[in-house]
């Protein structure tokens, strides 16, 4: 039995409706949750191109439905990068994917009807392809780095990635009517591909919103009933720190932060269970509440991340403070019964090196933590002035 591709385009258009529908309804229901919202115009313009394809599908001479289809798929893939973007604590750009979409649509218009079913591939397919690599390398960085979810996200990303760019290679080099484009290329197994990619990223980014939102709302580093007081929630604790950093603008104070990535969270849980992992968390949690000074700000902004922010008197101190704490979680078991330590990742950056802009201190922060992850772990990075180009 045979499905003829009237009948795919239908099938994939309703898995992408339902999972559209399903994953829109989930983000309404959070607030403050950017990374969620630029995903659900991902969501909305992959069903403004499944309606767009199924209208086609139905009635080919309305060859004008491929212009606003082949926009919002650009526009869909790109979505997707913009919210991980925003999920790693990056600017969204979602102004380029929406840029792309307008100028596929252009090309796909002056390409007119003469290429019937093909018209305005080109640009599509290298949007796709060029979209989804950025997006799978989005995914492979800062704070989905070390997620499963993001990982499974980003395997699908490179997928398609690789799908598309050699799709695209063959249409312009063979054209859509060789055997090989038809065989491997063709829309059937397109349409397939894309139905099954689509389950998968649905799912990783469902869950990836759900650990995101339900840190936030659980408030603090809080692990089923337990909370540890006195350190924020992501939230809570950004709000703090653009006050606190407007603040030592103001009076000229000077600012240090110290990023703190517990090694081998993921590994934790795989190897004692998800208990263990948010027992350590917690544990973690703890020992920076007892070596950190009394007048700093504490804040849980991740699965595993913590960042202290303390008004420092000289540039030493806060590298002081980050080795007190990596001595500490030596000194100090996260499990009594079995002796077992964490170690942690830091990186330290300040105000005197690079500035008081908000976003450039969180990059900046962000590169240093992922530096001394890179370098095996528990390790203390600090954080050096840009290099004049």
């Amino acid at each position: 039995m045979t499905l003829d591709m009237t009948t795919l385009l239908l099938i994939s258009g309703l898995i992408v409706i339902l999972c559209g529908i399903s994953f829109i309804l989930n983000t309404a229901m959070r607030r403050n949750d950017a990374s969620g919202r630029l995903w659900s115009i991902s969501f909305i313009a992959g069903m403004l191109t499944a309606l767009s394809f199924a209208v086609w599908g139905f009635s080919p001479h309305l060859w004008w439905i491929l212009v606003t289809g082949n926009a919002a798929y650009v526009v869909s893939v790109g979505a997707i990068w913009s919210g991980a973007r925003v999920f790693n604590g990056r600017s969204s750009y979602i102004w380029i994917p929406l840029a792309a979409g307008v100028a596929t649509a252009a090309l796909t218009l002056l390409e007119g009807q003469s290429a019937g079913i093909w018209t305005g591939s080109t640009p599509l397919f290298i949007g796709v392809a060029a979209f989804s690599g950025l997006g799978a390398a989005e995914t492979m960085r800062s704070r989905m780095r070390r997620n499963l979810n993001a990982r499974i996200l980003s395997f699908c990303l490179w997928i398609v990635c690789a799908y598309y760019v050699l799709r695209s290679s063959v249409f312009v080099t063979m054209g859509p009517d060789s055997p090989i484009f038809q065989q491997y290329f063709g829309s059937a197994i397109t349409t397939i591909i894309t139905i099954l990619l689509v389950l998968l990223g649905t799912i990783s980014m469902s869950i990836l919103q759900a650990e995101r939102s339900g840190a936030r709302a659980l408030g603090d580093v809080t692990v089923g009933v337990h909370s540890v007081v006195g350190v924020l929630s992501a939230t809570s604790f950004m709000q703090q720190w653009a006050d606190w950093v407007e603040r030592a603008s103001f009076h000229g104070d000077r600012l240090a932060m110290i990023a703190m990535d517990v090694d081998n969270l993921p590994q934790m849980n795989t190897a004692f269970g998800r208990t263990f992992g948010d027992t350590a968390i917690r544990s973690v949690a703890q020992i920076i509440r007892h070596h950190a000074p009394t007048d700093s700000l504490l804040g849980h902004t991740g699965a595993g991340r913590f960042v202290i922010v303390v008004v420092t008197a000289s540039t030493n101190d806060a590298e002081h403070l980050a080795i007190r704490l990596q001595t500490a979680l030596v000194d100090e078991p996260i499990d009594p019964q079995q002796s077992l330590r964490a170690t942690a990742s830091f990186g330290v950056v300040d105000t005197d090196t690079f500035g008081y802009g908000l976003p450039v201190l969180r990059r900046a922060l962000d590169d240093t933590t992922a530096t001394a992850r890179d370098e095996g772990g528990n390790r203390i990075v600090v954080g050096k002035a840009p290099t004049p180009a």
